[in-house]
């Protein structure tokens, strides 16, 4: 069979290698110019280095880590290890309140990509016919040239491709997807802190990283990112970047008693659709006659596993 996959995310890259090992004939769209949707990592070239600091300076500003917990997604885990495109982490996470911060509870492993988050979709990309920069604006384009489409696109994105099927666009409608601001920040001294992550509540923020603490990074530049709650998100959603920017530092230094050192480098990137609040609880969504199948973690959650297992299922629908 001939089949699109609109998005080369974690989800659509997942869909896409399945169907290609199974032998069809699969072209993918993804109207930016890497793969990997939040699986990403923001690289920074254009800037001069404060004297004594060498090497890259990068950010994996969207998803974290990932945790395994299904058997189907540990096998695929397993050979990322294998390979090595994945380590790992063993930072120090905390949880912080109003009152301080308490180690999180040992035991569960968390892995991230090598040397960033984005080394993971540049793996499931290889080798798969990926059209770049290409925008797709609506399926019909799609279905004349192909036996099946896969939008893995988040829910307010896909409805604009099926604008010509209201059964499909009030389906999608019903999903709500939460914004997040992150802030990308790199210090010209270490960080005071004697954690590499927090998980935050009663705070603008939800969640702080120590970018350096993890595998195959550039330890000699202390970076950090910077995840806004949801709820402060979609409060601010419009604010001007440069606004959010120094309200999420502000708060960051909040966390740290001796104060933050100065930042040589910091900038703010809005993750429109980040999370679905609540996700769908399904793996994946076909239109009646199966030729439009939906699929990302919105579908079944907001994990890595999840867009990768959604996007199988994809898979398997078709």
């Amino acid at each position: 069979m001939r089949v699109a996959v609109v998005g080369a995310g974690i989800a659509g890259l997942s869909a896409a290698r399945a169907l290609t090992d199974q032998g069809h004939d699969v072209r993918v769209f993804e109207r930016s110019p890497v793969p990997g949707g939040r699986c990403a990592t923001r690289i920074v070239t254009a800037i001069e280095l404060p004297r004594g600091l060498s090497g890259e300076v990068a950010f994996d500003h969207g998803a974290q880590y990932f945790t395994v917990r299904n058997d189907r997604f540990s096998a695929i885990a397993a050979e990322w290890e294998r390979d090595r495109i994945i380590g790992k982490w063993t930072g120090r996470i905390v949880s912080f309140d109003g009152e301080g911060w308490e180690d999180v509870e040992e035991g569960t492993s968390r892995y991230v990509g090598t040397p960033g988050m984005s080394a993971i979709a540049h793996t499931m990309a290889r080798g798969l016919s990926i059209e770049y920069d290409k925008r797709i604006t609506s399926v019909d384009e799609l279905l004349d040239r192909f036996d099946h489409v896969v939008i893995a696109i988040p829910p307010p994105q896909a409805i604009a491709l099926v604008a010509n099927f209201p059964a499909l666009t009030e389906k999608l409608s019903t999903i709500s997807m939460k914004a997040c601001w992150a802030v990308m920040a790199a210090f010209e001294e270490r960080v005071p802190a004697r954690f590499d992550a927090a998980f935050v509540n009663g705070s603008a923020l939800s969640w702080i990283a120590r970018n350096t603490s993890k595998p195959k990074r550039n330890y000699r530049i202390d970076t950090w990112v910077l995840h806004a709650s949801t709820a402060w998100s979609g409060a601010h959603l419009d604010d001007r970047t440069e606004d959010v920017g120094a309200f999420l530092m502000e708060a960051f230094d909040d966390l740290i008693p001796s104060g933050l050192p100065r930042a040589f480098y910091a900038t703010v990137h809005r993750w429109k659709y980040a999370t679905a609040d609540p996700p769908l609880g399904v793996g994946a969504i076909s239109a009646p006659d199966d030729r439009i199948v939906f699929c990302g973690d919105w579908c079944g959650g907001t994990r890595i596993e999840d867009a990768c297992l959604s996007g199988l299922t994809a898979a398997q629908l078709i």
